[in-house]
């Protein structure tokens, strides 16, 4: 490829490597760049939705997937102080309007590894990993980006667009002068991973949200590094809690103690703790600087939203950028991605995951009780239960983004 003749994507996580994939598809010559020398394994998404599988079926990605994840037709609302399922969901109640009436459950580091394997398949993909973005800049015609390569030298790299994928700290949102006005969870959220059988007691899903006003959880399946499953439990700790008693032995089995009905000691195979913001760029695009995914918009995990609106556009620009390439269309399909996807997050990601925690967690008793209501009638509903999952899977998401001109 020539000096220009491309588009950059900054990071090389689900969203970058699943944009980066999609453009080579189209022909358009792509180069990815990240930092790290190989694809993150620690606990991050898990949850593919039913959109997002619909989505990555023309990539050649679902089927693979379909066969590696756990299939989750189902997910639950529990009371933690009564110990009763508040509310059910069944996917089958999408099955006429889909072919993935489930969501799946499979690592972000296995996404990304099924996207990388297709891309290489292209000689436009080029995949340049430990090369740190330090710098971006834009003339009228290109994008230009500094790069550390792995032998510490720094280059300049040049292209027609960039996508910047490279999370919540995003370089390129910075550089571009873009702000993220949102604001920070008081608590941060813990994930750790056991082998305890939750599946065999008690009626867990593979996915369960825990309610409670101190400690509320999430139970989530996913296959784990020899396929044999793992379970992952998602708990709140508090800012006066320090990180080293957190991330403690004794601090987790207290939590298991507390959060479910099982006696510890659990054994633990892994623990992250992280602080978790609500943000939403103030724009998705400046100049030939667009972003996606954490770049873009981040959120608290209840739910799932983060890696499955940030595939969405991916490829919602990706499908853009190539139809501009091919000479389709001009740059006023890149003012067009801002309106149908940054709307959408504050709409739909924003929303549906704040609502979410809040009910995971909400202390006061009157509305706690109105919350659980309402859930059992919908979940009662099938009308109801429906428009809920199209809310929760994000199909009703991508039909309102597509409707917008």
């Amino acid at each position: 490829m020539t000096d220009t003749n491309r588009i950059i994507v900054v990071g090389a996580g689900p969203v970058g490597m699943i944009a980066g994939l999609a453009l080579a598809g189209e022909g358009v010559p792509v180069t990815v760049l990240d930092r790290l020398a190989d694809i993150p394994t620690d606990h991050r998404a898990s949850t593919l939705h039913p959109s997002t599988l619909a989505m990555l079926a023309p990539l050649g990605m679902t089927d693979e997937a379909l066969e590696r994840g756990l299939h989750s037709p189902h997910f639950q609302f529990r009371d933690r102080a009564s110990g009763e399922i508040v509310a059910e969901f069944d996917y089958a109640l999408l099955a006429d309007e889909t072919p993935y009436p489930l969501a799946l459950q499979l690592e972000q580091h296995k996404t990304i590894g099924l996207a990388e394997a297709r891309a290489r398949a292209f000689d436009c993909f080029d995949l340049r990993r430990e090369h740190e973005v330090t710098g971006m800049r834009q003339t009228a015609d290109r994008v230009e980006v500094d790069v550390r390569t792995p032998d510490g030298a720094t280059e300049r790299l040049a292209g027609r667009y960039l996508i910047g994928c490279d999370g919540g700290r995003s370089l390129v949102r910075r550089a571009a002068g873009i702000d993220f006005p949102g604001f920070t969870w008081e608590e941060r959220f813990i994930i750790v991973s056991t082998r305890f059988d939750f599946g065999a007691a008690d009626g867990f899903r593979y996915r369960n949200y825990i309610a409670h006003p101190d400690q509320w959880s999430a139970i989530i399946k996913v296959p784990g590094d020899d396929d044999r499953g793992v379970w992952r439990a998602l708990f709140p700790a508090f800012t006066d809690q320090p990180d080293e008693e957190v991330l403690a032995d004794d601090w987790i089995q207290a939590r298991f103690a507390e959060c479910l009905p099982y006696d510890p000691p659990y054994e633990i195979e892994h623990r992250n703790l992280y602080a978790i913001h609500q943000r939403v760029a103030a724009s998705f695009r400046r100049g030939r600087a667009m972003l996606a995914g954490d770049a873009a918009h981040v959120n608290n995990p209840v739910g799932g939203m983060g890696m499955n609106s940030g595939i969405h556009d991916g490829l919602n620009l990706a499908a853009k950028l190539a139809a501009i390439w091919r000479g389709e269309g001009d740059e006023d399909l890149l003012d067009l991605y801002d309106r149908q996807r940054r709307p959408m997050a504050e709409k739909y990601v924003q929303a549906q995951s704040i609502r979410n925690k809040e009910m995971l967690g909400e202390r006061d008793p009157e509305i706690r009780r109105r919350r659980f209501d309402e859930l059992r009638r919908t979940a009662d509903d099938p009308d109801a239960a429906r428009a809920y999952l199209r809310r929760s899977s994000l199909i009703a998401m991508v039909e309102e983004a597509n409707a917008i001109a």
